[in-house]
């Protein structure tokens, strides 16, 4: 049998050795705090962290101008994988990862945050004539 600690704010189980609950994040442990905090985040509760979106977006399109010059034919194709390490880096270095389920749920949102940019940065450089 695994002893388990259940989280006093969500009341899921957690293993014995866990410091934050896998639900919440919230502190199992007395006097543990998180140390990860998200800087680009406004509020960690929402869905959407407009943040992020709009320097993704600005990464997006100025990547875009550049590389137009550089590389007509392959200026989206190389922004966007710009954009896309630059989500994986922030979601990564700003999440705490404790089973495959975050995992899941960080490469959902990552996919997520990268197509409304790609959308929004694709809408953008079509309004303003600049690709």
């Amino acid at each position: 049998m695994v002893s388990t600690i259940i989280c006093p704010r969500c009341k899921t189980k957690n293993s014995k050795k866990a410091e934050f609950c896998y639900n919440c994040k919230n502190p199992l442990k007395p006097g543990k705090t998180s140390n990860k905090k998200n800087p680009l985040s406004l509020n960690p509760k929402s869905r959407f962290d407009f943040r992020i979106i709009v320097t993704g977006l600005i990464l997006f399109v100025l990547c875009n101008i550049v590389l137009l010059f550089i590389s007509g034919d392959y200026a989206m194709l190389i922004s966007g994988f710009a954009l896309m390490l630059f989500l994986y880096v922030i979601f990564k270095r700003f999440m705490e990862i404790d089973d495959s389920v975050t995992l899941k749920s960080l490469g959902f949102k990552i996919i997520l945050y990268y197509l409304v940019i790609v959308a929004l940065g694709a809408i953008l450089l079509l309004a303003f004539h600049l690709y």
